[in-house]
């Protein structure tokens, strides 16, 4: 019984090879006898199964890390420009006063002269400090608000805080609801990083001066350096309101609403995260670190093309963003697009050649990009860098056996599952590379160690049962090639190795229930289990 069951497969087999020699059926093919032993299947029955799988190393998922307000000091020519307006006006009053005592004194006397000079040298300064001239052996006159606040702004410009301090106090005790004075003071305690009195002068400020833009975003960035995130966001959005172009208070804005999004992504709640990374990117258009996590946000949602579109801003504005070009090649490989793949990892090498992650993720791409000749070197090159990387081995073999060369292919598959025996992949590669070798019983012990590993992998039970079938195990492929088709029920090539497995076990109608289904969902592979049925085309329609 034995010898008529194998006899009759090997007829089927080569009657079917002969059949098939003209169609162009991808999902299975079949290699005639080999040294009269019994027939051998090599070919699998989809992509995956025939060509093995290959592993893209995934970048980890990183915590967000909050953002803290860059300036350490605030620069007047950016962001006092409240000093420049109180020092013309101080001047102009100076020089109208000037003028008012040269009119009231149509004499011109010496003193008046020598008062109009000592007014127009107040506040002058010196080589070593800033302070106003002596008078000779004139009486120092006292300076007004305006002057010490001028004084001030000389001292801050300088550098001088502690000293810009004293002399804003001092215009405030000449003037105590003095609102320029109260900014200025409160900048000069932040640049000193005194926070807590920066913030107590700027809410002065704004008692004297209600619904000042500049107040309040002195106000917020103070706040934000105390991590008093809450005040900080009502004061930095009062000032966008009161002036929309204030540059510095939408990026203070912005890093409070990335902040907010930082948490948010942190805790899980990915669409709060995206919508205060949108905001934070509405203030700040070239925020790249905030269109790099707003990709992170949308991945966590599988939203993989606006992922990918949040990416492609973040490298756009910041071309060296290694991580966003790592992300933005992972997004590339879901959506199958290899070769812009290809290109995210070769910039993410030119910046860190010596990285083995992006190194083993270029041959991935090249490989899915069927550039296999190319995907060699980067795989060698990941391994050179981290001998012990067993996913990188994997590749490797990979790409040899979708070069026909298996027995290159055999050592780095082998060192694969060396290194991680629990690797499903490593053992579905050698798998295929053993059934091409003709070592048919390692190639079933290999695809079994695959389901055991991955068993929800429906290419792995159609490999083992395709393996079964090279050793005549016909029982033993159907329930494999069974569990095939229940976790992929349109697995097209498995339905069609399943029919010849009933039509081996003497089971015609199962075989012709599998026809059935296939007409359906693959036509090609359903006209070809047609001629191993009825050993004939099929009528046609």
């Amino acid at each position: 019984m034995i010898t008529q069951t194998s006899t009759y497969a090997r007829a089927i087999v080569l009657m079917v090879t002969v059949a098939l020699s003209g169609l162009t059926c991808p999902a299975v093919s079949f290699a005639q006898d080999i040294g009269g032993g019994a027939s051998v299947l090599i070919a699998s029955a989809d992509v995956e199964a025939k060509l093995g799988k290959g592993i893209f190393s995934t970048p980890q998922n990183r915590a967000h890390a909050p953002k803290h307000i860059e300036k350490k000091t605030i620069a007047r020519s950016t962001v006092r420009a409240a000093h420049t307006r109180g020092t013309a006006d101080s001047g102009k009053q100076g020089t109208d006063s000037a003028k008012q005592g040269s009119d009231s004194s149509k004499q011109g006397t010496d003193s008046g002269k020598q008062g109009s000079d000592s007014g127009k040298e107040t506040g002058r300064v010196d080589d070593t400090g800033l302070g106003a001239k002596p008078l000779g052996d004139a009486a120092k006159r006292v300076l007004t608000a305006e002057e010490y606040n001028k004084r001030g702004d000389s001292y801050f410009d300088a550098g001088q805080y502690e000293k810009a301090v004293d002399e804003y106090k001092q215009a405030l005790r000449q003037r105590a609801n003095y609102p320029d004075a109260q900014l200025n003071l409160g900048e000069a305690y932040f640049n000193l990083e005194r926070y807590d009195e920066a913030i107590a002068a700027e809410k002065q400020a704004l008692q004297l001066k209600p619904d000042w833009a500049e107040a309040y975003r002195d106000l917020g960035n103070a706040y934000l350096k105390t991590d008093r995130q809450a005040d900080a966001f009502d004061a930095l959005k009062r000032a966008v309101s009161l002036d929309s172009k204030d540059e510095e208070a939408r990026n203070s804005l912005s890093i409070v609403y990335y902040d907010q999004g930082v948490a948010a992504y942190n805790a899980g709640k990915y669409d709060d995260a995206i919508a205060s990374y949108k905001e934070a990117i509405n203030l700040k258009p070239d925020y790249a670190e905030a269109y790099n996590n707003l990709g992170d946000a949308y991945r966590r949602l599988d939203k993989i093309a606006d992922a990918a579109d949040a990416y492609k801003q973040a490298v756009r504005i910041k071309p060296d963003f290694v991580d966003a070009y790592c992300a933005l090649s992972w997004m590339y490989d879901k959506l199958g697009r290899y070769p812009e793949s290809v290109e995210a990892y070769r910039r993410v090498i030119q910046f860190k050649p010596d990285d083995a992650e992006a190194n083993n993720n270029l041959g991935y791409a090249l490989g899915k990009s069927k550039r296999f000749s190319e995907a060699i070197p980067p795989l060698k090159r990941a391994i050179e860098l981290k001998p012990n990387y067993a996913e990188a081995y994997n590749n490797l073999g990979w790409a040899y056996n979708n070069l026909g060369n298996y027995t290159s292919a055999l050592e780095p598959l082998q060192r694969s599952i060396q290194l991680k025996p629990d690797l499903p992949e490593g053992h579905f590669n050698i798998g295929i590379t053993y059934s091409h070798l003709m070592k048919k019983d390692e190639a079933v012990t290999e695809f079994k160690q695959a389901v055991q590993l991955k068993p929800d992998w429906p290419a792995a039970y159609n490999n083992l049962g395709v393996a079964y079938m090279n050793v005549q195990k016909w029982k033993d492929a159907l329930e494999a090639l069974k569990q095939a088709v229940k976790l992929k029920p349109d697995y097209a090539g498995a339905h069609y190795n399943l029919g010849i497995d009933y039509l081996m076990t003497g089971d015609k109608k199962a075989a012709i229930g599998e026809y059935n289904i296939l007409r359906a969902i693959y036509p090609r592979n359903a006209d070809a289990l047609y001629m191993q049925i009825y050993h004939k085309p099929p009528p046609k329609n």
